[in-house]
């Protein structure tokens, strides 16, 4: 048996790169950038009054130090489709709604802790792994088809 590349089985094929359904994927993602912001070594900072831009201005939203700067410094996203550390990005790969976004990764989320100086990458974690474990529409349907 000789040995092919994806690309040379993919012209005879249909070939998935990732093997399992698009809910279960993000659940995958959120919960390794949770790993990812507790083992960070600098506190994680949050965009400032994010709901305050237009949706295009949002979109394109970065800053250094973020959860999603953090996310783009991990190889592992990089190799998986993470193609850059803004919130258009973020949303696009962890699967996000802009509103999911928001409660992620905007301040006036996590009332004062921020301003008291308190490390904010273990609430962020938290807030993360919650968002992993919500059920999407897609796995209801899933579970249901299966069931059936």
């Amino acid at each position: 048996m000789k040995p092919q590349t994806i690309d040379d089985i993919s012209s005879a094929a249909r070939v998935s790169r990732h093997p399992f359904p698009a809910w279960m994927l993000r659940r995958r993602r959120l919960e390794r950038l949770a790993e990812l912001l507790e083992a960070a070594p600098t506190p994680a900072r949050l965009f400032v009054t994010m709901e305050c831009y237009p949706r295009r201005d949002r979109l394109m939203l970065r800053q250094e130090g973020s959860p999603l700067f953090v996310a783009f410094a991990d190889p592992l996203f990089r190799r998986e489709g993470l193609t850059g550390d803004s919130v258009a990005d973020g949303v696009a790969f962890f699967g996000l709604s802009l509103r999911e976004a928001h409660a992620l990764l905007c301040d006036c989320g996590y009332g004062g802790v921020m301003r008291m100086g308190a490390p904010l990458n273990g609430l962020i974690a938290a807030r993360a792994r919650r968002l992993a474990s919500k059920r999407t529409f897609a796995e209801w349907r899933d579970r249901i088809v299966a069931w059936i």
